[in-house]
């Protein structure tokens, strides 16, 4: 009889760990940006993890998805931002600083949840004040206003009229 109770204790010791479900701990996972590359990319992550980005460029980055989903901060040299996935579904996102020549993507597991779509545009702005961090975009030549185009010309007039008094005296 005693032998019958501890085997139907077991089972059901056995059944109920079975059917537990056992969730695991939230993760931090990293991806660094170097060389304005984030890496790596693609991330596969659980509902309720976190991805923290590190920047090792001395330029500032940022992460930002393409679609309606998730915004970071504007990081320095050796700086992080983190964001916490809650919802499934792929993300795509680009650097909010440098646009889509840096790109990535997470990936959330579990099935997508469908979201009534707000009127408007969808996505998020593009900072783009950074010009001297971007290394595809050569410095432009500021131009001059007429004023000083007509100030060079009769400066140039008055040399040239000049130089005409020198050799005819």
């Amino acid at each position: 009889m005693r032998a019958l109770r501890f085997a139907i204790a077991l089972t059901a010791l056995l059944w109920l760990g079975m059917t537990s479900t056992a969730t695991a701990a939230p993760r931090t996972i990293d991806v660094t940006i170097q060389n304005f590359i984030y890496s790596p990319t693609p991330i596969t992550v659980d509902p309720g993890d976190t991805v923290r980005w590190t920047n090792l460029d001395t330029a500032q980055h940022s992460a930002v998805s393409v679609k309606e989903g998730f915004v970071s901060a504007v990081i320095g040299q050796n700086q992080s931002a983190s964001v916490t996935f809650n919802d499934p579904g792929t993300f795509e996102y680009v650097c909010a600083v440098h646009g889509a020549s840096m790109k990535g993507t997470v990936i959330v597991r579990g099935t997508p949840v469908e979201r009534a779509q707000a009127a408007g545009p969808v996505g998020h702005l593009v900072n783009d004040q950074y010009q001297e961090a971007r290394p595809d975009v050569f410095a432009s030549v500021p131009t001059a206003s007429p004023a000083v185009y007509v100030a060079l010309l009769l400066a140039l007039v008055a040399v040239a009229r000049f130089v005409w008094m020198l050799r005819h005296s």
